[in-house]
């Protein structure tokens, strides 16, 4: 990946990390899809909220919105009924040539959950920071040691591989697979902050968000086939 083209991905890590999914998704929006909503393989999109009221076309494909049947919004879960964005159902999703550049969007959002994830680091380290048990600091204790040790090199390993990828010629599967590392280190760093990580309005809310991205638009299947 060249210098200008990782420079183009890094401005959502930086945004998620330091404002949060909402900011940083509208910024991949203007990065890949002005005026239009993404969807998924499913056919359901997220978007934020001005994005959602003024897009035009569905993308990829560029197909005009107005018109189309079956296309609905619906409620957003419960854990993040007030953020910002909307959800949509019944769009036409990625097909056949659809394919080459709907990986360029699930680069993207990669690096976007890569910073979602790395916020929640930093905020576990703030959370900690001075925080004791009877045996010594908590940043010190063998098993908090290892949980965040571990989520670091998930985070790096998940780095190098972004910054490696051609979202041109590389397989589907390598994107899907740094998405599902981040899921799961998502979920073994939330349990360290206790009952403070499952809070609505907590870090849990950030992490929620980039779950529920991923479960959006990650395709069920890795063996999908993109012509050349």
């Amino acid at each position: 990946m060249t210098i200008d083209t990782l420079a183009r991905w890094t401005a959502p890590y930086d945004t998620a990390r330091s404002a949060g999914v909402e900011a940083a998704l509208a910024d991949l929006y203007d990065r890949v899809a002005t005026r239009s909503l993404v969807a998924g393989p499913t056919g359901q999109a997220l978007a934020p909220g001005p994005v959602g009221r003024a897009a035009e076309w569905v993308w990829p494909g560029g197909i005009p919105l107005r018109g189309l049947a079956g296309v609905a919004t619906v409620p957003l879960p419960g854990p993040v009924r007030d953020a910002g964005l909307m959800a949509f159902r019944g769009l036409p999703g990625p097909d056949g040539a659809g394919w080459a550049p709907y990986r360029t969007w699930l680069l993207g959002l990669a690096w976007l959950r890569l910073g979602t994830s790395a916020g929640l680091l930093d905020q576990i380290r703030a959370h900690l920071a001075g925080r004791r048990a009877a045996d010594g600091p908590l940043l010190r204790q063998q098993l908090v040691r290892a949980t965040l040790a571990e989520a670091v090199t998930d985070q790096l390993t998940v780095q190098a591989l972004l910054t490696d990828v051609d979202p041109v010629a590389d397989p589907v599967a390598d994107l899907v697979q740094a998405h599902h590392q981040l899921t799961a280190s998502d979920h073994a760093l939330l349990p360290v902050l206790g009952a403070a990580g499952f809070t609505e309005d907590g870090p849990g809310r950030e992490v929620y968000l980039s779950h529920l991205l991923a479960d959006v638009y990650l395709p069920a299947h890795c063996d999908v086939r993109v012509p050349a």
